[in-house]
């Protein structure tokens, strides 16, 4: 569901954001198993970039997963950025896109 350009908007947003927030990355191999939601196959029908971002809770994915809470302030924070900020990090994307 994550490519590399959904991924670098997350990244920049996060560095954007007050205070900045810490990304951890999860990736798994191809050949391994993973439990799979509806994303993926929603992001590619529907063209919108998409994410797969979540906070690790107990219960949720794994057992090896917990969640504090200072991870759902830094959530707070990422969505703030998110919201405040998306619209015109993608215009001035797309702008140096143009000028290229």
């Amino acid at each position: 569901m994550t490519d590399t350009i959904s991924a670098s908007i997350m990244r920049v947003l996060a560095a954007k954001s007050e205070p900045p927030v810490p990304i951890q990355d999860f990736i798994v191999k191809q050949d391994g198993l993973c439990g799979s939601t509806i994303g993926p196959a929603m992001a590619a029908k529907s063209g919108i970039k998409t994410v797969d971002v979540g906070a690790p809770q107990l219960s949720m994915h794994s057992i090896r997963e917990t969640c504090g809470v200072v991870d759902l302030l830094y959530y707070k924070f990422f969505f703030a950025s998110f919201l405040n900020k998306y619209t015109k990090l993608v215009s001035d994307l797309l702008a140096d896109q143009a000028n290229m």
